[in-house]
């Protein structure tokens, strides 16, 4: 996976004063994909953003540092974070000696790739929804798939939160489904 030392900018902030870090971020094969601090952030299209978060769906400018260390816009304003092993590059990069107190924070991000958090994440998004129709059908009628499917839907709600005669009706099927999955295992 192909890394580099990157500026990402917080866009949704107003005017140029987003939250800012200059750190090391891995790439994806097609670039489509940026892991940086913990965070996957998509590729986009906008005029003042050009990448996502994946999870909140905030949007950010991501790019490659500026040699002349100018990396936040003329009109922002803010200290950028900085990674702490990473100054050394960075400092070749724009051929300085220290960094500039007044621009810049130290601090230590999360530099390794949130790959099983992408894949988590893309996963839920093509999840198949729960079959409503399942809650109609007669239990006998149900498939050991499907029983354990309905089982887990009922397990996942939240009787406390029902009316009084809903709840009732509720969970007694879901005792029902219980009690025919453990008659089908023992068979």
């Amino acid at each position: 996976m192909k890394s580099e030392i990157v500026y990402v900018e917080n866009k949704t902030e107003t005017n140029h004063d987003g939250k800012a870090w200059i750190g090391k971020c891995f790439f994806s094969k097609t670039k489509q994909t940026i892991y940086f601090n913990g965070n996957i952030y998509k590729k986009g299209k906008g005029i003042s953003s050009n990448y996502f978060d994946l999870e909140t769906g905030i949007n950010y400018w991501i790019s490659g540092v500026k040699k002349n260390g100018n990396d936040r816009h003329k009109s922002g304003k803010g200290a950028i974070e900085i990674d702490a092993s990473i100054i050394e590059e960075y400092l070749s990069i724009i051929g300085e000696k220290e960094l500039q107190k007044n621009k810049f924070k130290i601090t230590e991000l999360d530099n390794i790739p949130a790959k099983e958090k992408a894949t988590e994440i893309l996963n839920e998004k093509y999840e198949e929804p729960f079959n409503d129709s399942l809650k109609f059908k007669a239990i006998n009628n149900l498939t050991d798939n499907e029983l354990a499917e309905l089982i887990e839907y009922y397990r996942g709600m939240d009787f406390s939160e029902m009316y009084k005669k809903n709840r009732k009706s509720y969970i007694s099927h879901f005792e029902e489904l219980k009690s025919e999955q453990e008659k089908r295992e023992l068979i």
